[in-house]
């Protein structure tokens, strides 16, 4: 069995080290590796650092744009220049944890039937010094490994999860299946791997989640914010997610109602969550309304959890963000280091 690390790049020379590091400190796995990274025109050194890596993998494919192509064509590149039987999807700043690739082969050799994986992750500050608490995956509801069946049951569980990049691997060749027969560019909005796996699951409806934390993430880094900003980030959210449940499911399943009950509970909450605290202008707010009533107004979850935040003075989210942490935060962040 062979394993494609498929790393989509964009100026991420400062990062890619500890990536590339916490691949090659792997061990005890019997499987064949490979490391692909699709540089989508960097303009900082992400050359020179895969260059210097060059020696060190039995097996790297490197392969620079000419000029940028968007994330979703890089996500769709690096998975064109595999060649493993799954290709691990990963964040270029994002490290893995020890024994991952072990824990993936294992659960790939047990589990032939499968169209890919989820797999649980360890959230960490900035830096990657600190562990910090995060929200379960599936809000908690899969405590353990899991093989989840049927496409509606794989979403309504891991739908809003398939966003993290890092946290997915895919059989590679239903992948291209999907690529080669959908039009998938109509699903570009940085989310186009969702849509893939949702077809995925739906010609091969079984997949597999591993409870055991095997991606570090990197909180506080996400590129598409940095990028386009607070609302736009926010919209990439509300309308890819729509979109793509709507595209797979329908708008009368309850799957399409449980994957936006989830982001606006989740994504949407967060996101309005870090404007009051970090002061965004007015400017954001006034575009958020009318975009996140149109699209949660049918859900009692969003009037009675997410949209009071706008009529929270930032002042007061300050506050109970800073009682958080030092009470219940700090408990949950001392259960995490035993």
């Amino acid at each position: 069995m062979r394993i494609s690390i498929c790393i989509p790049a964009y100026n991420r020379g400062e990062y890619l080290p500890e990536l590339l590091d916490s691949i090659l400190a792997q061990d005890t796995y019997e499987c064949e590796i490979e490391v692909v990274i699709s540089d989508n025109a960097s303009t900082d050194n992400t050359g020179e650092v895969v260059d210097s890596y060059r020696s060190r993998f039995d097996r790297l494919v490197y392969s620079r744009a000419d000029e940028n192509m968007g994330a979703d064509r890089n996500f769709l590149k690096v998975v064109e220049l595999a060649s493993g039987d799954f290709c691990w999807l990963m964040g270029s700043d994002d490290i893995l944890e020890p024994g991952s690739i072990a824990e993936i082969e294992k659960n790939c050799r047990a589990n032939p039937d499968i169209a890919g994986l989820s797999l649980n992750r360890n959230a960490y500050t900035f830096g990657l010094d600190e562990r910090i608490y995060e929200r379960p995956v599936a809000g908690g509801e899969l405590p353990g490994n899991t093989k989840i069946e049927g496409p509606d049951r794989i979403f309504c569980l891991l739908g809003e999860y398939f966003g993290y990049l890092s946290g997915q691997v895919v059989y590679r060749e239903l992948w291209s299946q999907v690529v080669s027969a959908e039009n998938v560019e109509e699903y570009f909005n940085a989310y186009v791997h969702i849509y893939i796996i949702g077809r995925m699951v739906q010609i091969r409806p079984a997949w597999f989640y591993v409870a055991a934390p095997c991606v570090g993430w990197r909180s506080a880094n996400d590129s598409f914010l940095a990028e386009g900003g607070n609302f736009k980030r926010m919209a990439i959210d509300v309308v890819g997610y729509e979109k793509i449940a709507r595209g797979l499911f329908g708008t009368r399943s309850q799957t399409y109602h449980r994957i936006n009950r989830t982001v606006a509970a989740v994504h949407v909450r967060y996101a309005l969550l870090g404007a009051k605290l970090n002061d965004v202008e007015a400017s954001f707010f006034r575009r958020a309304v009318p975009l996140l009533v149109g699209n949660y107004w049918r859900y009692p979850s969003f009037w009675a959890r997410t949209a009071p935040l706008f009529l929270v003075p930032s002042r007061v989210v300050r506050l109970a963000r800073w009682g958080y942490r030092n009470t219940l935060k700090r408990a949950r962040v001392k259960r995490l280091a035993r």
